[in-house]
């Protein structure tokens, strides 16, 4: 059992309910179908797939568009993996569950520390990333990190947060954004301060009253923005389309397990 798979599902990324999910789009080849048998809506099932993907270090779940027939979503085999995987888990859990409950007095607290340890959080983009290099500076460290296809992305955190989750290279991180300090440009001739610009491919917008959301393809992962529908209109954005993703070092959050 390889080590990233139990920290993926130890962070909250993967649980019951999306498992279920992962397990109904096998079966039907549909997130549309999944999602109607689990009385969720689609857009929630796309952000659950959308969470899983970026948090793994490789695609679990593949959706093609067009063809004869329409489009198909399927697991890839890391994702079927997974799901096997998970299942076991799922098992050794409930023993180590009876186990804890027959020797200890206070299993509370056991289950207190599981529960944070399958804490989730509210930002949209979640990233599973390797930290390549640490530079320290009088105050701020800056952290490069690669994710998926050789991507790098930087982050700036101060030293003592470094020192606290005791950070050294080759380990795996998590990059969180909240989706409205992430931004959208053309790449033409862009020059910004911003160290984060990555290219990418917007591959939906959800438009809303006053904002949407612009969810971007950068290689397997994809990274959500919330931009004003004045914005969208004003880059003549839609999907397909290539776009620059602009990140400010200062604004992400490093988490490690």
């Amino acid at each position: 059992m390889e080590k990233v798979d139990v920290e993926i599902y130890l962070s909250g990324c993967i649980g019951k309910g999306r498992i279920k999910l992962l397990e109904l789009i096998d079966r039907y080849g549909s997130i549309s179908k999944a999602a109607k048998e689990l009385g969720m809506s689609y857009k929630t099932a796309w952000d659950s797939v959308d969470t899983i993907n970026n948090l793994s270090p490789e695609p679990v779940v593949i959706s093609k568009t067009g063809g004869k027939g329409g489009g198909k979503t399927y697991l890839t085999n890391y994702g079927k993996k997974l799901v096997q995987q998970y299942e076991i888990l799922e098992k050794l859990m409930e023993k180590i569950s009876q186990e804890v409950s027959s020797n200890l007095d206070n299993v509370e607290n056991i289950l207190n520390i599981y529960r944070r340890l399958n804490m989730k959080v509210s930002a949209r983009n979640q990233i599973l990333a390797k930290v390549l290099n640490i530079k320290k500076g009088a105050v701020n460290s800056e952290i490069e990190a690669e994710i998926n296809d050789s991507t790098k992305l930087f982050s700036i955190i101060t030293n003592e947060s470094v020192e606290d989750l005791d950070l050294k290279v080759g380990d795996e991180i998590y990059l969180i954004v909240k989706a409205s300090n992430v931004l959208i440009s053309l790449p033409e001739k862009l020059k910004i301060s911003a160290r984060n610009k990555l290219k990418g491919t917007i591959k939906k917008i959800n438009k809303g009253a006053v904002n949407s959301e612009v969810k971007v393809s950068v290689g397997n992962t994809t990274v959500t923005a919330i931009i004003t529908n004045e914005a969208v209109e004003e880059l003549k954005l839609q999907e397909d389309k290539e776009v620059l993703v602009i990140i400010k070092a200062s604004d992400f959050i490093v988490g490690k397990f």
